[in-house]
């Protein structure tokens, strides 16, 4: 990636820029404690990680044609994707604790900006990069972003629902270099999920992925990304 070309930086926002609270490993364990379930948070972070590769893997069936599911089977599917590789080698009724894990209210989710958010925007503002947000998210986004205090540092907020395309699809990707009329090897997209790397390498355009465990790529998975960091004020070692 030629760094000194970089006129545009496009942001995925969740667990990019805004992250929940609870995360979705700690919701699930507080849910799974209210059924005695005996499981450790980094087994459930694991089932986590596998449950947003079946995300992205469901997407691109989807994006081929294959029906798409309710929202509501798809919360089930994501939670019994996410508990089974949690529990994998024990000896547990796993699909008879999905159907317990449904009866337990999930507890509230809220967004947050890091300090650190702010603290980069700011710096990539003050240099005159073009920013940007593209995510597969409702149309409430940027209302989102505008109680966050965040959506004055965005030039455009691209979510899935707005424009019908969703991630790993390339073209969503497409519509916001064209938005910044850029060029694809002078924009750089910083995202934390695999779909992200996937969606970028088909565009082609360069890639940052946020990576703040320090997860391993999906087994098969044959996109890199030409970056990795584990913490946002890392980008400011790559694009400048």
């Amino acid at each position: 990636m030629d760094v000194t070309q970089i006129r545009l930086a496009i942001f995925d926002i969740g667990q990019t820029l805004l992250f929940l609270t609870p995360s979705s490993e700690e919701n699930l364990l507080s849910r799974c404690h209210q059924l005695t379930i005996d499981v450790a948070l980094e087994d459930l972070k694991r089932g986590c990680r596998a449950a947003e590769l079946w995300v992205a893997q469901t997407i691109v069936q989807e994006q081929k044609g294959a029906p798409r599911i309710s929202d509501a089977e798809f919360d089930r599917r994501w939670d019994s994707v996410a508990l089974k590789e949690a529990l994998k080698g024990s000896n547990k009724n796993v699909d008879d604790l999905v159907k317990k894990l449904w009866s337990v209210p999930k507890p509230e989710q809220t967004w947050s900006v890091p300090p650190e958010t702010y603290m980069v925007l700011d710096k990539l503002q003050a240099e005159g990069l073009i920013l940007g947000i593209v995510s597969n998210f409702s149309k409430t986004l940027p209302d989102l972003c505008r109680q966050m205090g965040i959506d004055d540092y965005f030039h455009f907020i691209i979510t899935s629902e707005e424009v019908g395309v969703e991630k790993p699809d390339p073209k969503i990707l497409r519509i916001a270099l064209q938005r910044a009329q850029v060029k694809p090897t002078a924009a750089v997209y910083v995202g934390d999920h695999p779909y992200d790397i996937l969606c970028a390498k088909r565009v082609p355009m360069p890639m940052i992925w946020f990576n703040k465990d320090n997860d391993p790529l999906p087994t098969g998975f044959t996109f890199y990304p030409e970056h990795q960091i584990s913490a946002l004020p890392e980008i400011f070692d790559i694009i400048f």
